[in-house]
């Protein structure tokens, strides 16, 4: 027997001799006023409410499950896996008094306090005789019993596959992540090593890329010339070929020759 099973049955257990008043239980009001929040259950016969108060104390909702219609409750069992013959303490056992084993004709629920043997359970059941109490019966009115530890496996297996699916999932994202990041830095780098990063690109005007001498004078340049003050880059262009034509001059003999005519003119 684990504690879920033990801590199960020892509330359903501490109910034993509670009787309803007046046609009413307290299960029945309880079930109506937080389970299914509508009227009329309190009234009504209470055997799976009972059971599902017992669950509802100790945590294990989700695992007995919460009805008040005993063939749906062995039926949502059955869907989930957790159906069987096989008495167990803590299981939930369903009757049918006809002696059938169809689930459509169960009648009655409680909960297996002991198993005496392979034919024969002890149990506690409530709205027997308007009451909670503990029973002896065998197997020829047993339709089958649910397991709420099959349903709390099944329920914490798949919140492990979406706790691994989590995880395996960020991991991904932090893998992209990472090798984004180091793409990036690796391009910073080749572009620092190359002295082309990709991230900046600088685009030259076409005049700078001209030859000096095949450069352009504006306004300002022949102002300049005028007012006998040339901007130092125009001034420049100009002369270059005078420079040239000067050192070529000197180079042959013939500068010499123009400074004599010079002076010569000079002295006329």
């Amino acid at each position: 027997m684990t504690n879920y099973a033990d801590a199960l049955i020892n509330v359903a257990n501490s109910q034993m001799g509670y009787a309803e008043v007046n046609g009413s239980s307290k299960f029945g009001e309880w079930f109506g006023q937080n389970v299914v929040k509508k009227p009329g259950y309190k009234d009504a016969a209470w055997c799976d409410m009972f059971v599902s108060w017992a669950a509802h104390q100790t945590g294990q909702a989700q695992d007995v499950g919460q009805f008040s219609y005993t063939p749906e409750h062995a039926q949502w069992f059955e869907n989930q896996g957790a159906w069987g013959t096989t008495p167990v303490p803590g299981a939930v056992v369903f009757f049918d008094w006809g002696h059938s084993k169809n689930i459509s004709a169960i009648d009655h629920v409680g909960l297996v306090k002991k198993v005496v043997n392979d034919h024969t359970i002890e149990t506690i059941e409530g709205n027997i005789s308007n009451a909670v109490v503990s029973k002896v019966r065998t197997d020829s009115t047993i339709v089958g019993y649910g397991y709420p530890e099959k349903v709390r496996e099944k329920f914490q297996a798949k919140e492990k596959t979406v706790s691994v699916n989590l995880a395996a999932k960020k991991a991904a994202a932090e893998t992209a992540l990472s090798a984004t990041t180091k793409q990036v830095k690796s391009a910073d780098v080749n572009g620092m090593l190359t002295g082309t990063p990709e991230t900046v690109t600088v685009k030259q005007p076409a005049e700078t890329t001209q030859s000096m001498t095949a450069q352009k004078v504006d306004s300002h340049d022949v102002n300049g010339l005028l007012a006998g003050t040339p901007e130092p880059l125009a001034a420049g262009t100009l002369l270059l070929p005078v420079a040239l034509g000067l050192a070529a001059a000197k180079k042959s003999g013939a500068l010499k020759k123009l400074i004599s005519h010079w002076v010569a003119c000079g002295k006329r």
